[in-house]
Order: C-alpha cells, then structure tokens, then sequence
C-alpha cells in the first residue's frame, strides 16, 4: 500500500440503508482509474516524445534540492491531461495515482509520490521563450522521426481558434466579430492524418495569418532537409489573404490552395457565372422559396413540415425540396494590387432556395480542374477544424496562467498530450478520426487494480471490461509481449 494510504488511520463506519448491516472502510486494495495511461507511457517509451521535450527544456534548479526530476514533471502533466484532469491543481491528488507514477518512471505503490501542485507551478512559470521555440521545433522534429519513410507529398492545414480568457491575462484582448470576447488566438498546422505539428499561443488581437509566415519559413526549410523530394501544399481559410504569404509560397515551390476574401473586382470577374448559376436555378426548379423579408420564417415552416412528416420516404422528398441547390465552378486569373503577378482564382457559385453563395480561393494548382481543386482538395482543410476541436478536448483551453509564456508552455504540454492520443487511436483498426473524449472514456479512464511485489507490478482489468480485446492489441503493437495464448 502506498504511503498516502498508510498514513490514513480511518475508522470504519456502519450504514443504515438496509436490513442487512453494511460496513464501510477505508483500507482497500490501491486501485487506478486511468488503467489506459500504460498505452501512453509505451508510446513514450517507442517513441522518446516526452524525453524529447525534457532534453530541449533547462533545468533552472539547484541540483542538490531536486526531489522531481524535470522528465517525471513533463511526464505526470502530460498523462494527467491525458487522464481528463490538466489543471496544476489536479497534482495535488493524482501525485498518487500508480498508473500516472509508473508512467512517469516511478514504482506504482511503493514508489515516492509525484510532484504537488506548488511544483508544477513553479515548472510552468519558469519557463523562457527560448527554451519555448527549442520545444515547438521538437514537434516538427519528433513528426519527421516517426515517419522514417518519405512521404512523396505532404498537406499542411493552417488554423487559428479563439481560446477564452478570464481575469488579467498577459496578451488576452478584447475582440469584436464573431468573438465577442477576451481571449487569446492560438497557431495550429495539422497534416491531412490529423498530426499534431505546430502549436503557437498567440496574443488575442492578432489575425489568423500573423505569425502565419516565419512558421511556414521554419517548417518548410526542415522538412526540406529532412525529405528534399517531398511536395508540400499548404491550405488555409480566406483569413490568410497576405501578399508576402503568397510570394514566400511561390518562390519556394510550395503548392497553396488558400480562401480569398470576397472584393468587388472579384464580383465583377465573377458576374456571368454568378447569373448563370441563377438562371440554371430557375430554369431547373422555379424561383428560389425563401428569399425576401420573411426567409427565415418560411424556411423555418418549411423545416417544421419536414420534420413532422410520419413516413420516411415523404420526409427524405420533402428535404430534398428544401434543399434543392445548384453547383458551378468557374476560375480566372485576378491579380490585387499588392500581389507581385495574377494568380488563378476559383470561384464556386452555389444557388439555392435561400439565394446565391459564393465562395473564391487562390492556387498554384494548374493541373486539376476547378471543381476537383475546390471539393477534392480544398474542402479537406474543414478537416483541421476537427482535429482543433479533439486538441481542445484535452482541455487545451484551459489558459488561466496570468504570464503568456507560462499558458505558451502549457498549450504546448496539451500538444505533447494530444500527440500521444493521436498515436494511440492510429492503433485502433477503423477509429483513426475518434475523437479525444471517447477516446479517454473507452481507452483511459478504465479502473485497475494494482499489486506491487519486490519481483513483478500487476495491473489487473475486470473481465467486464468490454474493450479489452482492442486494449490488449494496441498494446502488443506497441511492444508488450504475449505471456499466455489468447
């Protein structure tokens, strides 16, 4: 038993709840609830990320009054995210769970327990910008290491999201739109699998592309190195319009499917498709039904009609009829008046009951047509709004640290954390896009049992545990060797 259940001398207690007498104790056999922290620690042990990141961190401490050792600091935050609890708080009692211990490198019971709370803190606070650019390069760096083999070409997807903020936060500001709050604006790049490669805290009056461009410029320059032949695309949404984006992008033969904001002039280029695209309308299925100053309120009846409808098959023919809509592509070569030569632009017309939707982006791409570009490339890049959506899962906007460097750290801990999910569900033969929540429900947060002997640590799983044919494969592709036939 470990010490902090030792030390406890709690008296039992007798319950009056039925006829029979039910006692209660507290002198249990240890026990975890986070049994899937084991998968996370052999991917670390394959893999050396967490190590990696230790190796890129200084240690400002006095030697001699080391009691946590800074990789069992990196290792215990991050399989404390992992198991649904990131805060420096939540220390105070998993500092004594077996699983997250043995994870970190310590023995599960006997072992002394993990850092507290004052500890963590003090690791986050100390952190210097320096140290913060040697652990994001690391990511890139560890991306490379498990790819050994080539990739003959690779799609980065750029993506800002707002991270809210309370209190008196460095950097957290104020803005207006669609946000309507204090918050800070975090960078993230995701390839098309959903790998984690870039995670940078920015300020919350920053833009989607600002910062956008020296972490294009780093990451291409050591993915070049490491893969001279590899073709790169970079996608993005229309809020990464910039000239010196476009022309880093083209001289450096990296292909970019990126969204343009809307102008007039691109109205203008755009005017024949756009009265074709109604006219087609028309012509196919009369004027559009909810346009004008009641449109909402009769697209609402429309869909109060087609939800009430008993029979399937009436209900299927009358949201076909609600959502009737007509698909054109059309391209021209625009140039603006801060770009350095015309680009191909493509614009998508949709008409529909509600009226016309455009949409134009810009692209290097010469070879597909304008359709395949849009819908079979560019469409991809809603992906990363995906993977963002599963990174905050593991509570990564959680940014409370009153210093931006100290919340800079931990969203890169959060990365850390996310990264070894994301290998973990890879494993999972058809769950490559789970996401994160049920990930930790069904895979991390199973109880165990825990025995420690001077010879052996035995983790025992209840035989109810109805994933636990999937558990024990993941596990053997991770190294853990068959001790009886199955």
């Amino acid at each position: 038993m470990n010490k902090f259940n030792a030390s406890q001398r709690i008296g039992q207690l007798e319950l009056d709840l039925i006829d029979k007498p039910v006692t209660l104790s507290f002198d249990g056999d240890d026990v975890s609830g986070n049994a899937g922290v084991l998968l996370a620690a052999q991917v670390e042990k394959m893999t050396g990320l967490l190590a990696g990141a230790d190796a890129r961190l200084n240690d400002h401490r006095t030697c001699s009054l080391i009691k946590h050792g800074q990789f069992e600091l990196i290792a215990q935050r991050v399989f404390q995210i992992i198991s649904g609890a990131p805060a420096c708080d939540d220390s105070d009692y998993l500092r004594h769970d077996p699983a997250i211990k043995i994870g970190a490198g310590r023995e599960p019971i006997s072992g002394e327990s993990l850092a507290s709370q004052p500890t963590q803190s003090r690791f986050e606070t100390r952190r210097t910008y320096k140290e913060l650019l040697r652990l994001g390069e690391w990511l890139v760096d560890y991306y490379i290491q498990c790819h050994p083999k080539p990739p003959k070409s690779l799609i980065l997807d750029f993506d800002g999201s707002a991270v809210e903020t309370y209190g008196l936060q460095l950097n957290a500001f104020y803005r207006g739109g669609p946000y309507k709050k204090y918050m800070y604006f975090p960078l993230f790049v995701f390839d098309a699998d959903g790998w984690l490669l870039v995670a940078a805290l920015r300020p919350g009056d920053q833009g989607e592309v600002h910062f956008s461009l020296p972490v294009l410029k780093r990451l291409v320059s050591k993915l070049r190195k490491a893969w001279p032949g590899v073709k790169i695309t970079m996608r993005a949404d229309g809020a990464f319009t910039d000239a010196d984006l476009y022309e880093f992008l083209d001289d450096n033969s990296v292909d970019y499917v990126l969204g343009l904001k809307h102008n007039n002039v691109l109205l203008t280029y755009s005017k024949d498709l756009r009265q074709k695209a109604r006219k087609k309308f028309v012509r196919k299925f009369c004027d559009p039904a909810f346009i004008g100053k009641h449109a909402d309120k009769l697209k609402l009846e429309a869909m109060h009609k087609v939800h009430s409808q008993n029979n399937r098959d009436e209900r299927a023919k009358l949201n076909s009829e609600v959502n009737k809509r007509i698909h054109l592509f059309g391209e021209f070569a625009y140039q603006a008046g801060s770009w350095d030569e015309s680009r191909r632009v493509i614009c998508r017309c949709d008409f529909g009951q509600e009226g016309l939707e455009v949409r134009y982006i810009v692209t290097s791409i010469k070879w597909m047509t304008a359709a395949d570009t849009y819908q079979k490339l560019y469409c991809g890049r809603a992906r990363a709004e995906m993977w963002i959506k599963h990174i905050k899962e593991t509570r990564a906007d959680r940014l409370s640290c009153s210093q931006f460097k100290a919340n800079a750290f931990r969203l890169l801990l959060h990365a850390l954390a996310y990264i070894l999910m994301h290998q973990i569900r890879l494993l999972i033969d058809c769950r490559a896009s789970m996401s994160l929540d049920f990930l930790r429900r069904f895979f991390i947060n199973v109880p165990v049992h825990i025995r420690e002997t001077s010879q052996t640590c035995h983790f025992r799983i209840s035989a109810a545990y109805k994933e636990a044919r999937i558990f024990r494969q993941i596990s053997k592709r991770l190294g853990a060797k068959s001790l009886i036939a199955a």
